[in-house]
């Protein structure tokens, strides 16, 4: 056995003294335990390798975890010197450490050594001084070792990574960059220093705009600000000034670069210079339509063509004998393309792995050999191999006289593009259904609006108990409704989250319901959630969304039915990286379905993942419960096991209450708000029952009121005679809220204005008046009269 490379040294002065360290054995321990053979098989249990040798350096003492890792007896091996044992090149580089730890410094050493059977392995020693209790002089040394072999690997393997990558981008023919939202460059490779010339500082700078060709900066321009904003992969092409001062053409394909919260924190790029390419384009498409023939002049040029397509290339003779082929790599291709000239096209290895095309490809042929072109779509399908769409064609290649001298064959892989067009369909669907959606749910919400507020006035003014029973009832489904309208609303478009205190519990309690329709007969549904109450910060109705894609998807990983549990419980958090210290709510929903392998697992929570087939998921779910989590100040997280089962585990952080004197002030606030004479309301909503009941419940709090069916008719209304408070629908035909809002103000900073929508149109109302207030439809007389005192408390 040899030492390989060196070793670390460090030097300290701590020894081991028997005498002074020692401690009174305890009564309550067996004495055998602390004999001679009791400590060996102490010793052998602690997974740490030691020995003792005496001044002689000879072994006295091995445990079994040293003996087993040099593999061979401990017997063999005790009495026998240092160097019989690791060998005289190991010995010798650690002769003089030894010999310091004798004359009393503990010494620490690290090296690589090789191993007899396992190679070169890394080791760190501890070397301490035994010191005699009676003497106090040195009677041997205590090595303790540790295999440091897979850490040491593990972090040369980083360090070669980090620098393979960076030699790979350097090598690359591309130019590459990684930048932040200020436009400034964290990365730029070789190719894109050497393009753009100068230091890496100043590279790293530059603007490009001042690179673009003068006639293509505009479009390239707007392009690119488009491209940013759809946040999707996009494609730029143009001409740029080189170092040298020649003009290049650039095509570069740019993608968002998203932060760990899935904020975009700016963007990735590639770029190739396409001049040759644009210029081959060019003059191969002017050279087929003037004369074929001169292919043939340059055979170096037509294979550099022939080899840079994009698409699978053939020539071949009329009667479909391939003569040359490109080597563009595709899955569906034979690995050995050039396996397949001198045979007949049918007759090609590609062909025979795919025999269901032999008549797709003979008639192709035999179509291009009597002069037409033949274009068609084929699914390259067979076991063990992606299944790929292919764009072919065939057509005739005509000599100067015009006969026909060669056929093209083509193949253009399709598949992302079918892919993308069914993405795009499905999108196009989504959208058209949340439009649906949010217009059915805006009615709705105004028809509950009149049938909620009729309702709490029936059930205030009832007499009978019977007959308020029945309005109490009616009232809480008709509010059902609204939580089911909101969930529609929340379907329908993308909103911000309207985070504020919820109770979990009560909330999950409530969807019992519609979780029992979503789910069906199949899924056993078992609770068990807690009973502290405590409220944590949390939109409601995202909650409900996020738990009903949960339960969806816990449903659709158990086509043979199973149980899906809901918990929840309250945690004390401290020192987890993604959420602040503090205590939480954990809500935690399980399923015994299929369960996820890990690499799946890993990569559930990513935006568009879906192991779903195409059309039945948009891979959105789990990354809409990720983002609603972490925008509420907590987090996700995921737990699955194959054939077992699937845990989604949300936090959710605990609410600080609002203070007992705060909500006092607020609400005497609002009282001094009316006090004095009755205040004056002008109503404008397009829905004639609902502006009614807006009516009546403010006429019956005393407010003078005063409605409009439009906006124009509010605006003539409010300059006939200023009102202290407007209350107006936000979504009207004509004139829209916003619109109506917009020229009110204009005209007096200071008007009191009351949005009131069936539709979340929270963010749309803070672009147009960031301090007015919002009240969602359906709503009850009382909550809107503390509405309206609210609206009016600031302007009083």
């Amino acid at each position: 056995m040899a030492d390989r490379g060196g070793g670390t040294r460090v030097t300290g002065n701590q020894g081991v003294n028997p005498a002074a360290d020692a401690v009174p054995l305890p009564l309550d321990l067996p004495p055998a335990m602390f004999t001679g053979p009791g400590l060996l098989q102490l010793a052998d249990l602690i997974p740490v390798m030691t020995a003792y040798v005496d001044k002689d350096l000879r072994y006295r003492f091995m445990n079994k975890p040293l003996a087993e890792w040099l593999e061979r007896p401990r017997r063999e091996m005790i009495g026998l010197h240092m160097r019989e044992v690791i060998g005289k090149e190991a010995f010798a580089e650690r002769e003089g450490i030894i010999r310091a730890a004798l004359a009393g410094e503990r010494q620490y050493f690290a090296s690589t050594w090789t191993h007899p059977t396992r190679g070169l392995l890394a080791a760190q020693s501890d070397y301490v001084p035994w010191l005699n209790p009676a003497t106090g002089e040195v009677d041997g040394v205590c090595i303790v070792i540790t295999d440091v072999t897979e850490r040491r690997t593990t972090e040369i393997a980083l360090k070669e990574s980090e620098a393979r990558f960076r030699r790979i981008a350097d090598s690359a023919p591309a130019m590459m960059w990684v930048t932040r939202l200020d436009r400034v460059r964290d990365f730029v490779n070789q190719a894109y220093i050497d393009f753009v010339g100068g230091t890496e500082e100043e590279v790293r700078t530059l603007d490009w705009r001042t690179r673009i060709h003068p006639d293509d900066v505009d479009r390239i321009v707007a392009e690119s600000i488009a491209g940013e904003a759809s946040m999707q992969r996009f494609t730029l092409e143009g001409r740029y000034l080189r170092h040298d001062g020649e003009w290049r053409w650039l095509r570069s394909v740019s993608q968002p670069r998203l932060g760990p919260d899935g904020d975009l924190v700016g963007f990735i790029g590639v770029a190739t210079d396409i001049t040759l390419a644009k210029e081959s384009e060019l003059e191969l498409r002017r050279l087929v339509d003037e004369r074929t023939e001169q292919l043939a002049l340059s055979e170096a040029q037509f294979r550099a063509v022939f080899e840079a397509a994009l698409e699978v290339m053939v020539l071949l003779d009329p009667d479909g004998t391939v003569l040359a082929v490109n080597n563009r790599r595709e899955v569906w291709r034979h690995p050995n393309p050039e396996d397949a000239v001198g045979t007949k096209l049918w007759d090609a290895p590609t062909m025979r792995a795919y025999p269901q095309h032999v008549a797709t490809m003979k008639k192709g042929i035999q179509a291009a050999a009597k002069g037409k072109i033949f274009t068609t779509e084929v699914k390259m399908e067979r076991d063990g191999v992606p299944t790929s769409y292919l764009d072919v064609s065939v057509q005739p290649v005509r000599g100067p006289d015009g006969g026909i001298n060669y056929l093209l064959f083509e193949a253009r892989d399709v598949t992302e593009l079918k892919a993308a067009q069914e993405q795009l369909r499905q999108s196009q669907k989504m959208e058209a259904l949340g439009q649906l959606t949010g217009g059915i749910a805006h009615d709705f919400n105004n028809l509950l609006t009149v049938v909620v507020g009729g309702l709490d006035i029936i059930s205030k003014r009832a007499e009978d108990a019977k007959l308020k029973r029945y309005a109490d009832n009616a009232l809480a489904a008709a509010e059902r409704g609204a939580r089911l309208t909101a969930q529609l609303l929340a379907f329908s478009r993308v909103q911000r989250l309207e985070v504020r205190p919820t109770h979990v519990a009560p909330l999950i309690e409530n969807m019992r319901p519609l979780l029992r329709n979503v789910l069906g007969p199949g899924i056993n549904k078992t609770f068990d959630l807690d009973a502290e109450m405590m409220p944590v910060m949390a939109d409601p109705t995202q909650l409900e969304v996020a738990v009903l894609n949960l339960a969806i998807n816990a449903r659709d990983a158990m086509p043979d039915g199973g149980t899906l549990h809901f918990a929840s419980r309250k945690v004390r958090v401290d020192g987890d990286p993604e959420v602040d210290d503090g205590d939480y709510i954990e809500l935690i929903i399980s399923d015994t379905g299929m369960g996820m392998t890990e690499d799946v697992a890993a990569r559930a929570f990513e935006p568009f993942f879906t192991t779903k087939e195409v059309g039945k998921g948009t891979g959105l779910g789990l990354s809409m419960v990720y983002g609603m989590a972490r925008q509420s100040g907590g987090t996700a997280r995921l737990e699955s096991v194959p054939g077992e089962g699937t845990s989604i585990k949300m936090l959710f952080r605990a609410a600080e209450s609002m203070d007992v004197a705060d909500q006092l002030e607020a609400s005497d606030e609002m009282d001094a708000a009316v006090e004095g004479r009755p205040a004056s309301v002008l109503v404008i909503d397009d829905d004639p029952d609902v502006r009614q009941f807006i009516v009546t419940a403010l006429e019956e709090q005393g407010y003078r009121v005063r409605q409009a069916a439009d906006g124009a008719h509010g605006l003539k209304e409010a300059a006939r005679e200023k009102p202290d408070l407007v209350i107006l629908d936000f979504i009207m035909p004509g004139l829209s809220g916003a619109e109506v809002a917009n020229r009110l103000l204009a005209k007096r900073e200071d008007q009191a204005i009351l949005f009131v929508s069936g539709y979340s149109e929270t963010e749309a109302v803070r672009r147009v008046a960031p301090h007015v207030p919002l009240l969602s439809k359906p709503f009850r007389a009382d909550v809107l009269d503390r509405a309206v005192r609210s609206a009016l408390a600031p302007h009083s």
